[in-house]
Formats: structure tokens, sequence, C-alpha cells
């Protein structure tokens, strides 16, 4: 994660690391900078939280995973056993929530993206247990990455962990990394991109995708996208906590922070 947004600057696409000569990575908070590489036999790679979509409050967003991993790590539980305690509480809230659009604009880039013939695919660290809700939440924000992918087929990648490839897009399971399923999913192709795109919040995941594309000898172009870097600075544990214990029906931030102003 950067905590310091490099600022952006005419075109806000900004170069700040040359990995090698055929790796390149770049920041912007303008997700239709994307579109400046629609070329043929390029593969988009879309990260989904934080980058297409995003809960409407703290409760359910990746920040409040993030929370709640590294508040059970610090509790001295494995990462096994941490997931096995909040997989389940975050698969109740994604089965009451509702998502919106990072960017308004992102089903009409999509569109006028597809209709380019370009391949694109959804690539996330939601596990596969929660697939079939992220397809639902994802084609109610008209996100559909099922016919622009290779693949019309779902399938498992039984190499990495039970990993799942469905509807155009790769869950990763058990935490796993991305890099090694990006490798894994261009091993399958039966004709390997001329180039890859990839639009992730997270530099981390970029640059990991970008180790493995190179030992692939395929140019790559990585993109740290931080249009909702501010509500991730902003994420309050306290709100969301509060959220959680009115699941029943979920409250808005601004009514969890009307609840709390009335209990002090």
């Amino acid at each position: 994660m950067i905590h310091r947004i490099i600022p952006i600057i005419f075109l806000s696409l900004t170069t700040f690391i040359n990995l090698d000569a055929k790796s390149h990575l770049k920041e912007t908070n303008d997700i239709t900078h994307v579109a400046e590489y629609l070329e043929e036999h390029t593969l988009f790679v879309f990260d989904l939280d934080n980058t297409l979509i995003e809960t409407a409050q703290h409760l359910g967003s990746d920040q409040w995973f993030s929370y709640q991993l590294e508040s059970h790590l610090a509790q001295g539980l494995s990462i096994e056993e941490t997931l096995e305690q909040i997989l389940p509480k975050l698969s109740y809230v994604y089965n009451k929530t509702d998502l919106r659009l990072v960017d308004p604009c992102i089903p009409d880039l999509l569109k006028r993206m597809k209709q380019k013939h370009v391949h694109m695919i959804g690539l996330t660290k939601r596990d596969p247990k929660f697939a079939k809700r992220t397809i639902e939440q994802l084609e109610s924000v008209h996100i559909d990455f099922s016919q622009t992918a290779h693949f019309k087929e779902s399938f498992v990648f039984d190499e990495l962990k039970g990993s799942l490839y469905q509807n155009g897009v790769i869950f990763i399971a058990e935490n796993g990394d991305k890099g090694p399923h990006m490798e894994a999913f261009l091993k399958r192709l039966s004709k390997m991109p001329k180039k890859i795109v990839m639009i992730d919040d997270k530099l981390s995941h970029v640059e990991s995708v970008s180790r493995a594309v190179e030992k692939l000898n395929i140019p790559f172009v990585g993109i740290r996208y931080g249009a909702a870097d501010e509500r991730v600075k902003n994420f309050d544990p306290e709100v969301a906590d509060l959220q959680w214990n009115f699941l029943h029906k979920i409250i808005s931030d601004e009514e969890a922070l009307h609840l709390m102003e009335l209990k002090r």
C-alpha cells in the first residue's frame, strides 16, 4: 500500500518505477487512462475491490477485512485460524450488502474496451467461496468479464490450493499471492498475449504480477490506481463495529456516526 500519493500532473499518470526494459509501473487516479493501452493481443487484468467496486459503507470493505485480519493475527492466531473465523463473517456481510462503483464511468469504459475486442479478466483475493455472490454483485453494477476472457468454462487451479476461475474472474484461495495465479492462468493459454496491462489499488499486487510476467518475457504495464485511497485512509473500525451490531439492517456511515455521538 502506498501511504503518500505521488502528485498527479497533467494526464494524472506518472511513471514511478521501471523494473526492467519490459515492465513499467505507473500511478493514476483516473481509470480511463487504461484505454491508452488498447491494442490487439493485449490482456487487461482488473482487480475488483477498491479498483472497480467498493461497499457503500465501512463494513465489508477491503480495509475492513484487512482490519479484521490484523486484529486476529495480533491475538496470536495463525493465518489459517484467522481465516476460519473471519471468512464466515465476511460471507454474511457480502450477502447483506450492496456494492457501488469506485468510478461511475467504469461500465461504459469496459463496454468500449470490449468493442475493441481485447481480452479482459478480473483477478481478486476474494476467496472462491464468494465467487457466486461476487459475480451477482458485479452484475448489479453492470460489470461482466465472461464475454471478454479467454475461457468460457470454469476451472480450479489444483496447484494453487483450489483457487477458482469463473465468469472471467480468478478467485484466489487462502490469501494467496496474485503473481503465481497470473502465471498459472497464462500457462493455460494456447497463445501468450503480446502485452499485459494490470490495474490494482495495491502496489504489492502489481509488483507480484510484474515479477510473474517477467518470467514469461511478456511486456507488462502495471497501474497502481488510487481513486479509493482517501476512503481507505478514513476507514473507522468503530463505525464498522457498530454497523456489524446492526447487521440485520446495515446502517450507513453517517447513521453509525450519529449513533456514536448519541452514546457520548
